[in-house]
């Protein structure tokens, strides 16, 4: 009887190792999970943060598009404007070459005239 006693306290004894092992098993599983969440909410808020970011310069990006937009057709009216003028500008010059030629010869004639 005594030996059985020994041995069922022996077995007790590893049973109770056994458990203690398990327990501080848990409790490292347990600080595992926490530093887990932790770093999981930290890449929560580090994405949240750039989803801000990206938010940010899209509308930037969106305002300084609009902007370039609204100064291209500004010059491209600018443009259109140097353009006719330049259009005049040459027709005036070729009518005013085209009588500056009728005068040289008419000066001409006359010169001719005068020296006969």
């Amino acid at each position: 009887m005594d030996e059985i006693l020994k041995q069922i306290l022996s077995e007790l004894k590893d049973l109770k190792s056994d458990v203690s092992g398990l327990k501080n098993d848990v409790s490292s599983l347990k600080a595992g999970q926490d530093r887990l969440e932790s770093d999981v909410s930290g890449l929560k808020a580090g994405q949240e943060r750039i989803e801000t970011k990206v938010d940010n310069l899209t509308l930037e990006l969106r305002s300084n598009f609009k902007f370039t937009n609204d100064k291209l057709e500004e010059h491209k009216k600018v443009f259109t404007v140097v353009s006719n003028e330049l259009k005049g500008v040459k027709g005036d010059i070729e009518f005013l070459s085209g009588k500056t030629g009728r005068h040289d010869t008419k000066i001409n004639h006359i010169l001719n005239m005068l020296r006969d």
